[in-house]
């Protein structure tokens, strides 16, 4: 069981690392100059490309796991409910 565990952490260590490497090459590849106008306020934002993909990516995991998080609460929640109508149980069990 450790080698399998091993294992696996070879394999999720070697794949962060292909990702930061390839996360490193897009912000090399990527480092124009953008500027984003927000046309109601008076500010001009001028940043670097690969920053905004960047954080557009993280917002749109954000709000991936804020859509899907009432269905992983709700079986976390669940769960919990489970746990303690089962020792209440087990309770009434050792009183008969």
């Amino acid at each position: 069981m450790t080698i399998l565990k091993s294992i696996f952490s070879i394999i999720k260590t070697t794949i962060l690392s292909l990702f930061l490497i390839c996360l490193v090459i897009f912000m090399v590849n990527n480092r124009d100059a953008v500027t984003i106008h927000l046309h109601p306020l008076p500010f001009d934002i001028e940043t670097r490309i690969f920053v905004v993909m960047i954080v557009l990516f993280v917002c749109g995991l954000i709000f991936g796991l804020l859509a899907c998080s009432q269905n992983i609460l709700s079986r976390i929640i669940a769960g919990f409910q489970d746990k303690n109508r089962i020792k209440k149980l087990e309770k009434r069990v050792k009183k008969s």
